[in-house]
């Protein structure tokens, strides 16, 4: 690897600029620049990369040389990174960085560039005094692989907020460059840069979002609900692919733009942009709570697309510590060998939201019965139940078993029928709600600040101290699984996300769990709790999420994880119920596309409806989750141009081509896809064919 700076002048007066340096490296300076016009950008280079940061603005740029192609930095400003600020007043904005009254570029070692931006310009003219922001370029000696680091911030008089370094990097012309970008938001979706065909109502709202804010906005990374389960995201063109992996300890956030112009930079000026259409996606540093190590790692893949990132991905995701494969946790519990192929079951009984609740509730009769018609008369082989409604009080307090519904006896009935079939069987648990329809609610158990004021008052899920939780575990869950002989547990919200507050207790939590040696499963999930944990609920999309009308759904999660936890659609998006994720159709053809398991979520009055969708999941998707189950999944394609005919392929040799569309499209080899229709290659080599139809009954 060899570092170089480009000349103008000569050789001599280089040396001279050497000789002075000191022991530190030798700084560049804009001032330099203007001075004697000698040096204009630091290159650092590989056999595979070659980086060049322009002296003047402290931007950078990469040629990735086996396909030649030039990842350039902002096309919009020229701004390396864009820091918001605030002043004495509180007044806020935004500055460029690239604007800085000086920029120094400073050679630490034959790998390493410093980039430190001092006193940025403000909107006034007037200079930022005191605020310094120090990054580092680090090029990998041998590998396509760039760190870029935030390494030292000053403030001077002001208050520092986001920073997005780097801005703009990476980015896409749209409908000039045909490429993606790739956001793991919950199972992953991928954006495209370019005019695609598709249904005419959802191409105006589709072409219609890219000029508004809907295509524009920030995700968190590991919340629950809308943003991001793995901390990474990239783009991706024709020529090549480049993916960040961030340091998730500083717990930057992810700014998309999407196609959009950036009018929103123009409209309180009351003109019309300047800028053409793009596609980028910033990390956000928080500046403000110091946190964390604000690092990116760039991975560059000539020829690459959102498989080859999550691919990438997946190495790390083992150096982390997350993977834990589905085969060490079957040798740890064979338990887990009844997960392949089940239908999850969830009956609800209007628990946790209320105890015994007419019209909802069932009784333990009621539950034995259900689970009886699955196996004599639905022919189910795998099934997991998850009963919503089983004890007298309120969550958090998940015990006793209720003597109304039937009691302890009739309740392990139902749970040993289930057992003798092999079927899993768990009830519903929770240890962070307190709801105030409780009788017996109080305050107790709920989180308080540094000054005794109560928390998350307006969250009635997540009121429970994280540091109460374990207690009320260890209170109840083992008397229930001695009483009952479960083999499962399924525990609600308190890991559907990763926060840093509390964490401490709910990875106590975590473990105490998975001591017990049942087949673990829980809400959303997240990459941390994948050693804890067999299965997850809910890796799906919720209603309106952001990028909704400017994406496709791609399975980034499974490309990662699939080999190490089980995943099954969400209770508030199950596969019997249509929602922005399509009706029973498109999931269960997406389901075997991604590795994942059928989920159907009844109220005991709906199960008799639910019939048809069970058999239709046993005979059709089942099969196929069974056999993919314990898989990576190799790889996922789009085949058509509208991105509804799919493609993915398993280490267990099974290959899934679906079409999620109305439209019959011809593949490869001239083969035709039917509208909702499926075409799967089981790993014996047997083909199984057909298609969804709508009819109508006329009475």
């Amino acid at each position: 690897m060899k570092i170089k700076i480009q000349r103008i002048k000569t050789i001599s007066l280089l040396l001279v600029v050497v000789l002075f340096s000191g022991s530190n490296g030798f700084a560049l300076t804009h001032n330099d620049i203007e001075k004697n016009k000698t040096l204009e950008s630091a290159v650092l280079e590989n056999e595979v990369l070659k980086v060049s940061v322009d002296v003047k603005s402290g931007c950078f740029t990469v040629i990735e040389k086996k396909s030649g192609q030039v990842w350039g930095s902002d096309p919009w400003e020229n701004a390396a990174g864009l820091l918001t600020i605030s002043d004495t007043k509180g007044k806020k904005q935004t500055v460029n960085l690239s604007k800085s009254k000086k920029i120094e570029v400073t050679r630490l070692n034959e790998y390493t560039v410093s980039i430190k931006f001092i006193n940025p310009i403000m909107g006034d003219g007037s200079e930022a005094k005191g605020i310094i922001i120090v990054s580092e370029i680090r090029l990998d000696k041998n590998a396509p692989k760039l760190d870029v680091q935030v390494v030292e911030h000053s403030a001077g008089n002001y208050s520092l907020f986001d920073l997005r370094y780097p801005s703009r990097q990476f980015s896409l012309k749209t409908d000039e460059d045909k490429g993606a970008a790739v956001i793991p938001q919950k199972q992953g979706v991928i954006c495209p840069s370019y005019i695609f065909p598709m249904n005419g109502g959802r191409f105006c709202k589709w072409d219609d979002a890219t000029y508004n804010n809907k295509s524009v906005g920030a995700l968190p990374l590991f919340n629950n609900g809308t943003g991001m389960s793995m901390p990474w995201w990239g783009t991706y063109n024709e020529k090549s692919a480049v993916v960040g992996v961030v340091d998730e300890s500083a717990r930057p956030e992810m700014m998309y733009n999407i196609n959009n112009n950036g009018q929103y930079l123009f409209n309180s000026k009351g003109e019309m942009s300047t800028f053409q259409r793009i596609v980028f996606l910033d990390p956000v540093w928080k500046l403000d709570s110091e946190k964390g190590k604000m690092e990116i790692s760039y991975h560059f893949i000539p020829g690459g697309d959102y498989v080859d990132m999550a691919k990438i991905y997946k190495k790390e995701a083992v150096k982390r510590g997350y993977f834990v494969t589905l085969n060490d946790k079957a040798k740890r519990n064979p338990n887990v060998n009844k997960l392949p192929g089940a239908i999850y079951m969830g009956v609800y009984g209007g628990y946790p939201h209320y105890v015994n609740m007419p019209g909802m509730a069932f009784t333990f009769d009621e539950l034995k019965e259900m689970i009886r018609v699955t196996h004599d008369e639905l022919k189910v082989e795998n099934a997991f139940f998850h009963a919503w409604g089983t004890f007298s009080n309120f969550v958090p307090h998940d015990w006793p078993i209720s003597t109304e519904l039937g009691g302890t006896e009739k309740l392990k009935a139902a749970v040993d029928l289930a057992k003798k079939f092999g079927y899993l069987y768990s009830s519903y648990h929770a240890y962070s709600p307190m709801l105030e329809n409780d009788p017996d609610f109080t305050t107790d158990l709920m989180q308080r600040d540094e000054e005794g004021k109560l928390m998350n008052t307006g969250s009635r899920w997540a009121r429970v101290d994280p540091k109460f939780q374990l207690g009320l575990a260890q209170e109840n869950l083992e008397k229930e699984i001695a009483a009952l002989g479960l083999e499962a547990d399924i525990t609600d919200i308190t890991f559907a996300a990763y926060r840093e507050d509390g964490k401490e207790g709910r990875l106590a939590l975590a473990k105490y769990i998975d001591s017990l040696n049942l087949v673990n499963g829980t809400e959303h999930g997240q990459q941390q709790w994948i050693p804890y944990f067999d299965m997850f609920e809910g890796m799906t999309y919720l209603e309106d999420h952001p990028l909704s009308q400017i994406s496709h759904r791609a399975p980034l999660f499974s490309l990662v994880f699939h080999d190490a936890i089980a995943t099954f659609g969400k209770i508030q998006d199950p596969d019997n119920e249509i929602t922005i994720n399509g009706d029973f159709r498109k999931k269960a053809l997406r389901s075997m596309l991604f590795g994942r398991g059928t989920t159907i979520f009844f109220a005991p009055y709906e199960f008799n409806g639910m019939r048809p969708m069970i058999k239709m999941a046993n005979e059709l998707v089942s099969p196929v989750h069974r056999e993919t189950f314990f898989s990576e999944l190799k790889s996922h394609e789009y085949l058509s141009a509208d991105f509804k005919v799919q493609r993915s392929k398993f280490s267990s040799g099974t290959e899934v081509i679906a079409n999620l569309g109305p439209v019959a499209q011809k593949i490869e080899g001239g083969v035709s896809i039917p509208g909702y229709g499926y075409r799967i290659t089981m790993k014996d080599g047997k083909v199984k064919s057909g298609h969804f139809e709508v009819g109508l009954s006329v009475d």
